[in-house]
């Protein structure tokens, strides 16, 4: 399993985390988990980086030595990786001098990333490697130096580095604020093509790489979820659930009130058979949750192992499409081997996600297909598969209980409480004025 330590990173003092298949984050605004997802997020790109640079080189043969600065292929994946990380944190002016960040893909393969004052440049962005990634990096650069070699070898190089990373998933970024980039929706294309490379360096990386994916995927859902489907069980010889399919292209449906399709360069909510709405004249609900729905879905279909990190799932939308955002996301982490990263500040989602480990608890004792008519297999949630955990003040602490295999019911019922409280207070200060004349 794989583990992460933040330390002094934005509102973080210092947390360490294992990485489990469905983690899930709570607690107030600003209080640092977009820090913690986005720092899972660096570390499980670096593969990606590394693989990508090995492509430059292919690619580009003579003419990736042929830059200004002549820098070795090491030198080069560490520049990329300290692009990466400014990109996604921004300045390290503002950051402390004691900041550090470490990530464990194996039992001893690391990642860490600290600062160094006043080495290149004050608070240079300084990379230490396990011993094992140094080698492997020495062996890549070594191999690179024959072009016509790695060309016939990439897929056998990006196994080598899944194998060393221990992961072999996509990493899948969707972050907060998502309507305006579906606001802009016929802009979009326009919008970013005319942007130079330094223009879209200056977006936070975590919207650009979000940003490009739909921009990718769009054309995807020319057809309905159900022909999506069914073009998969035609065109793969792969195993298929389709009835696991089948179930989240209902749930999508249901949450979005109608269907997402891509026709003639126009994104639309079909909302029946002769009736659809323009995406950009939608609800804001179903602008914010659109693209998680389609993303995760388009995983789904083509069976892709992924690592999937959404940050407020619940954002403008109704109590009940929360509660169907999380047993879709329970249900797609289920899909193969999926795993999960989520933020929330909602009380719903967490409740359903409580009810989805209690349905799994009691399914060994009552009659399956009872249960199922409330909670259906395949929304169903392993306790020892979630990791929860409340921040707040700079400090990570889990919140679950360990007993009842739950997330702890004070988190859930936290602004109740303190909703009742008052009341309760005005109750009283009634009371206390009770014989007073026009007390209402």
């Amino acid at each position: 399993m794989s583990k992460i330590i933040i330390h002094k990173l934005g509102p973080i003092d210092h947390c360490e985390l294992e990485i489990s298949d469905f983690t899930l984050f709570t607690g107030p605004q600003a209080s640092g988990k977009s820090t913690v997802a986005k720092s899972i997020f660096f570390f499980k790109n670096i593969k990606n980086i590394l693989f990508e640079q090995v492509k430059k080189r292919c690619l580009l043969g003579s003419l990736f030595t042929d830059e200004a600065i002549d820098l070795s292929f090491k030198k080069r994946v560490e520049r990329e990786i300290r692009s990466n990380f400014l990109q996604i944190f921004g300045t390290t002016w503002h950051m402390d001098a004691d900041m550090y960040l470490e990530y464990y893909y194996g039992s001893d393969t690391y990642i860490q990333v600290s600062l160094k004052m006043g080495f290149e440049s004050p608070n240079y962005i300084w990379l230490e490697f396990s011993q094992d990634l140094k080698k492997f990096i020495y062996k890549l650069e070594k191999r690179t130096q024959n072009v016509s070699e790695i060309h016939d070898d990439l897929s056998r190089i990006k196994g080598e580095i899944d194998h060393l990373f221990c992961d072999e998933a996509e990493i899948v970024f969707v972050p907060a604020g998502r309507s305006m980039i579906t606001l802009l929706s016929t802009q979009l294309n326009y919008l970013y093509s005319s942007m130079d490379d330094t223009q879209k360096k200056n977006l936070d990386y975590c919207t650009q790489n979000y940003l490009e994916r739909i921009l990718r995927l769009k054309p995807e859902f020319s057809l309905s979820a159900g022909q999506m489907i069914q073009n998969t069980i035609y065109l793969t010889d792969r195993k298929i659930d389709k009835k696991l399919l089948f179930a989240a292209a209902g749930l999508m449906r249901e949450i979005l009130q109608g269907e997402y399709l891509y026709i003639d360069g126009e994104e639309r909510l079909q909302i029946s058979e002769d009736k659809y709405v323009k995406i950009n004249f939608s609800s804001s609900g179903q602008q914010e949750v659109v693209w998680i729905l389609n993303v995760v879905f388009y995983y789904l279909v083509n069976n892709k192992k992924t690592y999937f990190i959404i940050e407020e799932p619940e954002s403008h939308l109704f109590p009940n499409a929360q509660k169907l955002i999380a047993e879709f996301i329970s249900l797609a982490k289920n899909h193969g081997k999926n795993q999960m990263f989520i933020t929330t500040h909602s009380p719903y989602i967490l409740g359903t996600i409580n009810n989805l480990l209690y349905a799994d608890r009691i399914s060994r004792f009552v009659d399956s297909s009872e249960l199922d008519q409330i909670v259906s297999s395949d929304k169903r949630m392993r306790f020892s598969a979630l990791s929860a955990y409340f921040i707040e003040n700079g400090k990570v602490e889990p919140c679950t209980d360990m007993e009842f295999e739950s997330i702890e019911n004070e988190v859930i019922d936290g602004a109740s409480q303190d909703i009742n409280s008052d009341y309760d207070k005005m109750l009283l200060l009634k009371e206390k004025y009770r014989n007073s004349s026009d007390t209402p």
